[in-house]
């Protein structure tokens, strides 16, 4: 558990969702709450917390100042009552005590891929030394009260970007077990020390595996022939095997049993990953179809 003073994280992981892919990875989808403010669709912020009587402060907003599509999430750390509040999106579930500034976050994502790296697109304009920060934690439930926790990735940093920059952080693995759940969160000031007016522009997060990879070793997963223009085929024994493929953001594009050559025809020209279930286990690489 973490827990410090003013706008601290407290972070509780518990195990909901059913997404394999990051969602509105763009922010190009928002929705209008209850209060009257809109928030991105599947990311949670501060916002049903703070745009209330007798506050009504919107910490994280909808842009048109954005690097790709038409939008993007602008977080700003604002004066609520005695104590700053920074910009914040989760993909976890957001709560904060107004009155003892505690936060929690819960859940995020069920995710079992193997990313090498996070990337994504930000700006940032601190005011004073405040510094901004984007995590990434990927755990798994193994029966005890605090997940364990699979890999992270972690970026902060106080100096002003102007202009959108890509940002590309390692993830670190501590493990070889599989993950079963993603969180990416991102903040617009020190949580421990917040400046108000600090402002952080976030867009097109994406995950990006550079490596094919096996989730064990076995040495003969083979993927033939890549480039393709057609068919992928597996070796023998990945027979009646379940298997996925997912483009490179994460999202699903098809799955299926093996039983033959796998048709990729009609998927657009690009780097895929396929991941197939052995004895319980997921084994993942990369193909390209052109």
């Amino acid at each position: 558990m973490i827990k410090t003073v003013c706008f601290s994280i407290l972070l509780c992981v518990c195990f909901w969702g059913y997404s394999q892919t990051i969602p509105n990875y763009s922010f190009e989808d928002w929705y209008t709450a209850s209060a009257g403010h809109e928030d991105p669709v599947s990311w949670n912020t501060a916002n049903p917390t703070t745009n209330v009587f007798p506050i009504y402060k919107i910490t994280t907003e909808k842009t048109t100042d954005s690097y790709d599509g038409n939008y993007a999430a602008k977080l700003t750390s604002k004066t609520i009552m005695t104590f700053v509040a920074p910009g914040f999106i989760t993909l976890g579930d957001f709560t904060i005590d107004i009155w003892t500034q505690e936060t929690s976050i819960t859940g995020g994502i069920d995710f079992n891929l193997k990313p090498d790296k996070l990337k994504l697109w930000y700006k940032y304009i601190p005011v004073g030394n405040d510094m901004m920060r984007i995590g990434l934690w990927m755990l798994r439930n193994d029966g005890s009260e605090i997940p364990d926790t699979v890999a992270t990735a972690l970026f902060e940093t106080h100096e002003t970007q102007n202009t959108y920059s890509q940002l590309i952080v390692d993830i670190e693995y501590r493990n070889d077990f599989n993950p079963e759940i993603l969180n990416i969160m991102s903040v617009s000031s020190n949580p421990d020390n917040p400046v108000a007016e600090s402002v952080l522009y976030i867009d097109k997060i994406e995950l990006d595996y550079n490596t094919g990879i096996i989730t064990n070793n076995i040495s003969d997963f083979n993927i033939y022939p890549s480039p393709t223009n057609n068919y992928i085929f597996l070796n023998n024994c990945f027979n009646n095997c379940k298997y996925y493929i997912y483009d490179l953001v994460g999202k699903k594009i098809s799955e299926n049993i093996y039983t033959e050559p796998i048709n990729v025809s009609e998927f657009t020209n690009g780097t895929y990953l396929i991941s197939v279930e052995f004895n319980g286990i997921l084994h993942t690489q990369k193909f390209i179809k052109q």
